[in-house]
């Protein structure tokens, strides 16, 4: 009898250390695959960012520097040191301006642990999208457009990743869905009208840039019970006394629930903001908005939270 319980015992441990094992095989993957995932920079000045680029198990190192005001990134590997090329469409990654800078975000949306680098910068006022990608040999631009607004969704469920990229103009966004198959783009069609949030990221930077004599005009793009504290972020925007012009904006789906349906999204707005009361090339203003499904409005999604960064 003595021996049966002790055999018990023994299954019983092997069972959970089965279990404990795989635990930690999941734990492990989902660490190695968010490590590139959704990163976003800001650049301001020089910089490097560290990553595998190229898929070979050692640690790259990005540099942005700028040359005469224009932006060059330099990608380091273990034995080569690679430019990256903008595509002759778009011939230039932007030029440095203080209320305008670069933004580069590293994410693996093919999931093959290569990710790919998004940039956002501009020239001469007008937006700078690229996106480039290794094939083996370098660093190939296989994206780029004169469109303001750059981010992805399903990149945090099982399906297809998709990248978006449209453009604010005139209170409209135009969208274009893409998939990335092997290193190109694939654009297949969408009811644009379905995106979530579209109306509220609409409405509230129509709302900003009508500040500061705009500011007792609230729109309807608020969650229920937004804190008094995050609205008064706005407050201190309109007491600046500045004008406010949107440069570019970046998002990515954040939460799911077990059915699938998304649960809340992520955007950084980017304003460049010029003081109406002395001479200014202006300041670079970024706001950081949460959007959840709002149960009053249909499960529209609203603004949940927000904060601001200024430099």
């Amino acid at each position: 009898m003595k021996f049966r319980v002790l055999f018990l015992k023994k299954k019983h441990l092997l069972y959970i250390l089965v279990i404990l094992i795989l635990l930690f095989i999941i734990i492990a993957l989902l660490i190695d695959h968010n490590k590139t995932s959704n990163t976003f920079n800001t650049i301001k000045d020089e910089k490097s960012i560290k990553a595998d680029f190229t898929g070979d198990g050692e640690e790259d190192t990005l540099y942005i520097n700028t040359k005469e005001g224009k932006y060059y990134v330099e990608i380091k590997t273990k034995g080569n040191s690679l430019f990256l090329k903008p595509n002759k469409k778009l011939d230039t990654l932007g030029t440095y301006y203080e209320y305008w800078p670069m933004k580069i975000n590293i994410s693996d949306i093919t999931r093959d642990k290569l990710p790919e680098i998004f940039i956002q910068s501009s020239q001469n006022n007008v937006p700078v999208q690229h996106v480039f990608c290794w094939n083996g040999i370098e660093f190939k631009d296989i994206f780029c457009s004169n469109n303001n607004i750059m981010g992805f969704l399903d990149s945090k469920n099982s399906k297809t990743p998709k990248f978006i990229s449209g453009n604010f103009k005139n209170g409209t966004i135009d969208i274009s869905y893409n998939m990335l198959i092997g290193n190109d783009f694939k654009n297949y069609s969408y009811d644009s009208s379905s995106f979530p949030g579209k109306s509220s990221i609409i409405n509230f930077i129509d709302y900003i840039q009508s500040l500061p004599q705009g500011e007792a005009y609230k729109p309807d793009v608020f969650y229920d019970g937004l804190t008094g504290k995050d609205l008064a972020l706005i407050g201190k925007m309109s007491a600046e006394n500045n004008s406010y012009i949107f440069q570019d904006a970046f998002f990515c789906d954040n939460k799911y629930d077990k059915n699938g349906n998304l649960q809340d999204i992520k955007w950084t707005l980017s304003f460049k903001a010029i003081n109406n009361s002395q001479e200014s090339k202006g300041n670079y203003y970024s706001i950081n908005l949460l959007l959840k499904p709002c149960p009053s409005s249909n499960n529209e999604f609203k603004i949940y939270s927000l904060n601001l960064s200024q430099k």
